[in-house]
């Protein structure tokens, strides 16, 4: 009766369904050509024949192989499967990695060995009588004028023989070199097998490769890092008597500056349209402390006028902040200017660090109505913020106060 082991048949890497059903066809087309082998009344080659062998009641013929040890058929099995299959990269990995171990214990047991014989011998006694001359040759007499003799008896030294160091064992090197491949490529490999180990049979069925694999695991890593510190931030950010005391806590800054026209060359640009708040030149918003609360990985969002671009990419620069893109909103209706109409307004986005959105799928531009208030920003701009970016969320010279917003200006 052949018998099966589970540990050598977790040695054999599984058929696709394609690759089995071929097997099935040829089978019961030709019978089963080849012998299956067998070491004793185990089965170690020819696992798969054996169950469609089984299942549709086919002949098959065996062969012995002589073995000292498992860890020997292990080998051979693994081997066997090397030679016999196109195996691709992620295959020869994941039978690399149990090739590895088994080598990696067998030349444990080889130092191991080596030292143990090491210290029986660690002492060589050397026995020796040494000849002890007079720098004049001449034979030492004693007080009776006798002669006495030249030799010396010298005790046995005893020469200490260093331990033999064992040496280090990479088994990621190793299983490198088995699978053909480089040890960066297996390193990443082992990630996705112990973060994400649901996505090696995509990688397998080459759905996504290694490093596409490997990228996912280590953004999900970061995004969950960066969520705990967001929820810390947050219950931080509660105990502050004012947001700008933060100390980089926010990941989402909205900013809607009192912007001062009089410092672009003008005396008046405001006419009809002046609002009914302070201003502040350029020189006073650059010194806010935007930078200080704004967590390592942060997005900004800042209002300005068409006039006023050139004044915010200064401020993006100075506050430390990289410009991303520019958001359109789309106002229903013309508004005042000296030239052309207004019927625009624009939010820079900047970044600090590299905190991605959390949606890929918006637009740089948004419809919708204006406010009753001077100034007023739509509530669609601030759903489409809390879409794309992440709480802790301030805003700065705010109107109102917002669920789950810290707010600060002197209309809030």
């Amino acid at each position: 009766m052949i018998r099966i082991d589970e540990e050598f048949k977790n040695l054999i890497q599984p058929l696709t369904d394609d690759e089995y059903k071929g097997l099935e066809e040829s089978i019961l087309k030709d019978g089963c050509r080849d012998k299956l082998v067998l070491w004793g009344d185990t089965l170690i080659d020819g696992h798969n024949r054996y169950e469609i062998c089984q299942k549709h009641n086919i002949r098959f013929e065996t062969m012995q192989k002589d073995f000292a040890s498992r860890d020997d058929v292990m080998l051979w099995m693994i081997d066997t499967q090397f030679s016999r299959r196109n195996l691709e990269a992620p295959d020869r990995i994941l039978l690399a990695q149990k090739k590895a171990p088994i080598l990696e214990r067998l030349a444990r047991e080889k130092q191991l060995k080596t030292l143990r014989q090491n210290s029986e011998n660690r002492f060589v006694h050397l026995d020796k009588t040494e000849k002890k001359e007079s720098s004049d040759s001449k034979p030492i007499v004693d007080q009776m004028g006798n002669e006495v003799g030249a030799e010396v008896a010298v005790k046995p030294i005893q020469k200490h023989v260093p331990k033999e160091q064992p040496k280090p064992i990479h088994v990621r090197e190793e299983v490198a070199k088995i699978a053909g491949v480089s040890s960066g490529t297996v390193a990443r490999f082992e990630q996705v097998q112990k973060k994400k180990p649901e996505m090696i049979e995509a990688i397998r069925k080459h759905e996504i490769s290694i490093n596409q694999a490997y990228q996912t695991v280590k953004r999900e890593e970061k995004e969950s890092a960066r969520e705990e510190k967001r929820q810390e931030n947050a219950v931080k950010v509660e105990k502050l008597r004012s947001p700008l005391e933060a100390q980089g806590l926010f990941q989402t800054i909205v900013i809607d500056p009192p912007w001062d026209w009089g410092d672009e060359g003008d005396i008046n640009q405001f006419g009809r349209a002046k609002p009914d708040y302070h201003t502040m030149p350029i020189d006073e918003i650059a010194k806010m402390p935007i930078n200080q609360i704004a967590d390592e990985n942060c997005h900004l969002y800042l209002w300005v006028t068409n006039r006023s671009l050139p004044k915010a990419f200064r401020l993006i620069e100075k506050w430390g902040f990289r410009y991303i893109t520019c958001l359109t909103w789309v106002k229903p209706y013309f508004g005042m200017g000296n030239y052309f109409r207004g019927s625009t307004e624009q939010v820079l986005f900047a970044v600090k660090g590299s905190q991605m959105l959390k949606r890929k799928d918006v637009g740089t531009h948004f419809n919708a109505p204006r406010g009753d208030e001077h100034s007023a920003k739509p509530d669609e701009f601030y759903q489409l913020v809390e879409s794309c970016s992440y709480a802790p969320y301030i805003d700065i010279f705010g109107r109102k106060e917002r669920d789950g917003w810290s707010v600060w200006g002197e209309n809030a």
